[in-house]
């Protein structure tokens, strides 16, 4: 992804605007011109994520709590077993 990052900023993507396309280009951006060190982008993006990650799981246990029914998958399950949930939930 850095390369992807680096032909971007190459092919003139204004830094500043890339920096909006998501967490892994903005901090990748940041990387690549010299504005956080490799350790500083590593640590900062695995938090944002992190940080993302409960903001969105506390979106969605307040849907539920609001009356939303949200059907999870595990994460782990193989992918032909999951396929089968999905299709068993639109083929009740």
């Amino acid at each position: 992804m850095v390369n992807e990052v680096k032909k971007l900023l190459d092919k003139g993507l204004n830094p500043d605007d890339l920096t909006y396309y998501g967490l892994e280009y903005k901090y990748l951006t940041l990387f690549i011109t010299g504005q956080l060190t490799y350790e500083e982008m590593f640590t900062g993006l695995n938090t944002a994520i992190h940080q993302f990650a409960k903001r969105q799981m506390t979106w969605f246990r307040k849907m539920e709590r609001d009356g939303f029914e949200i059907k999870w998958l595990d994460g782990y399950m193989p992918t032909d077993e999951k396929t089968e949930k999905i299709i068993s939930w639109l083929n009740p």
